[in-house]
């Protein structure tokens, strides 16, 4: 189980946060190393009092390898069980269930719950959308 970050989630990189409207940050994640299952890639930041409107995950890689879209708090709060090799987009919004806004600086992260040996090549996008101004 490795800890691996995207471009977006670097130490020097602060989240964004327009305080009135919204906020859409999209990053990309290359798969240059094998997955295993447990491994978390931090995709971006979202920062205090942010609530995540709209998620969506793309990906495409060269095994199988299912992955869940969460943070710290949950693993798999938005998207459970995501195979990438389906190419396909795989979105929720946040309308299920009470909105959930971070009372902290956090990341969204994509956790891998299963992976082939063969991972190595392909990609993992992920975008979302999120509000400052929700109550």
């Amino acid at each position: 189980m490795a800890t691996k970050t995207a471009g977006a989630c670097a130490a020097a990189v602060q989240p964004r946060a327009t305080r009135v409207g919204l906020t859409t940050i999209t990053e990309v994640y290359s798969l240059t190393t094998t997955l295993s299952a447990g491994d978390v890639i931090q995709m971006v930041k979202v920062p205090k009092g942010a609530t995540p409107v709209y998620v969506a995950v793309v990906g495409a890689s060269t095994g199988v390898t299912n992955v869940n879209v969460g943070d710290g708090g949950s693993a798999n709060r938005y998207i459970n069980a995501y195979a990438t090799s389906a190419a396909a987009v795989q979105q929720v919004i946040n309308t299920a269930y009470v909105p959930y806004t971070y009372t902290a600086d956090d990341t969204i992260d994509i956790t891998v719950s299963a992976a082939s040996i063969a991972t190595v090549g392909g990609f993992v996008v992920l975008t979302a959308t999120f509000t400052m101004d929700a109550s």
